[in-house]
């Protein structure tokens, strides 16, 4: 028989063993709860990362679909689309709808003119031809990347409202000069009860990052007539992407038409006689 001190040393040591094992699982089991916690905190992210990227999807080509549509009403009948308040929302079959507001005016004209290409800036309303907008000043800034070498060539034609339209080769480039470098031009335009229509061309180089800005005679900003700017707001389930296009009133005469051939006897084709006067 085992004296005393010997028995009691054998069950504090299996105690002491007890004790561990228990402390040691306990940890375990609380990184093992933790680890889940968070992982599973990732992953509900992670997903809901991906409904808020598939909804902002969905609502981004919903409101580019309400762009094209007003585009397209826009080009066929020439009017000013119509404008939706939130509340009278287009709804799309995919449970998808967009809304926005549709003007005849922009503060500002940002656009890019490839080089002898050309774009035209109607300042008047087409809606309402015989008022004079009250500009009188144009100011066209670009990016100058190539140093010097990108030459924006303007033309105007004006005409009083309810007047004829005049386009004389005096009337029609700006003197001294009719063609600007470096980035930035102001272009003086004349009296501001006359109605006018640009043509900004870019020559020897492309023109980029152009932006067009109106004033009238006291330097006060104007907006610009005759571009239809569209604003609209798409939204799926409770993610919204927003979308802003711009596109001039009338569609512009092509290139074409710059070259114009002067002739004294009648242009023909395939070798049919030549009439002279």
């Amino acid at each position: 028989m085992l004296p005393h001190r010997v028995k009691q040393r054998v069950i504090k040591s299996n105690t002491q063993s007890t004790g561990s094992v228990l402390l040691f699982a306990l940890l375990i089991m609380t990184s093992v709860i933790i680890g889940s916690i968070g992982l599973g905190t990732l992953i509900m992210d992670l997903l809901q990362q991906t409904r808020i990227t598939d909804s902002s999807i969905l609502a981004y080509y919903t409101a580019e679909s309400g762009v094209e549509q007003s585009l397209f009403n826009a080009r066929r009948t020439g009017q000013i689309p119509d404008s939706y308040s939130e509340d009278e929302a287009n709804q799309l079959l995919n449970h998808t709808e967009w809304w926005g507001t549709v003007t005849g005016t922009t503060e500002i004209i940002y656009t890019d003119i490839s080089q002898d290409d050309f774009i035209e800036v109607n300042l008047f309303d087409p809606d309402a031809p015989a008022i004079a907008t009250n500009i009188n000043r144009v100011e066209v800034d670009w990016s100058d990347s190539c140093g010097g070498c990108s030459v924006l060539r303007a033309s105007v034609v004006s005409w009083l409202p309810g007047g004829q339209v005049t386009w004389t080769e005096n009337v029609a480039r700006f003197d001294n000069p009719f063609e600007f470098v470096g980035g930035m031009a102001t272009l003086s335009l004349g009296p501001a009860i006359k109605l006018y229509k640009l043509r900004l061309r870019a020559k020897n180089a492309a023109l980029e990052d152009v932006t067009i800005r109106a004033y009238d005679a006291l330097g006060n900003r104007q907006p610009v007539p005759g571009q239809i700017r569209i604003d609209l707001t798409g939204q799926h389930i409770d993610t919204r992407r927003r979308l802003i296009a711009t596109m001039p009133r009338g569609a512009p005469l092509s290139g074409i038409f710059d070259f114009v051939i002067f002739s004294e006897c009648s242009l023909v084709k395939g070798g049919r006689p030549i009439s002279c006067p």
